[in-house]
């Protein structure tokens, strides 16, 4: 099960959007939303979204928030690195999808799926990742270099 938070009432469309590209991708996905914003798609409403991450998280489940990420990191609390849920975060305009935590156990990979249903840029930071990025740049130019310019 993945857990999608919204905590603001201009978080909720992208958190709808998300939910609706995770269950295209067959993936079960609930909404849970702040009790003190409009947000009629939500599975479940609650008190505090902060405690509902904290519980989700505990309960192993993985999770998209669309809101601050000092909120979601303050709400996790991650144990040990094979056990813990992935962990994504989404800026409230939609703009930047970031892995948070667990990106080679699944959050890269979902950070890069939600970006593209939401056509949002995915911010990959594990070093594996970026010095596979560096690689393939330089591939590229060397194969550039050498055909003159490119196909």
């Amino acid at each position: 099960m993945i857990a999608i938070f919204s905590l603001a009432q201009k978080s909720v469309a992208i958190a709808e959007k998300v939910k609706s590209v995770l269950l295209a991708e067959g993936f079960d996905a609930e909404l849970i939303c702040s009790e003190k914003i409009s947000c009629d798609s939500a599975d479940e409403k609650v008190k505090s979204v902060y405690h509902a991450i904290k519980e989700s998280f505990k309960a192993h489940k993985n999770i998209v928030a669309v809101l601050p990420m000092g909120v979601l990191v303050r709400a996790i609390e991650p144990k040990k690195k094979t056990e813990d849920p992935w962990v994504v975060c989404i800026d409230e305009n939609g703009r930047y999808v970031i892995p948070v935590l667990n990106g080679h156990r699944g959050a890269n990979e979902f950070a890069r799926l939600i970006a593209e249903g939401i056509s949002a840029e995915p911010v990959i930071t594990t070093l594996y990742e970026m010095q596979n990025q560096i690689r393939e740049e330089e591939i590229i130019q060397q194969e550039e270099d050498n055909t003159g310019g490119g196909a």
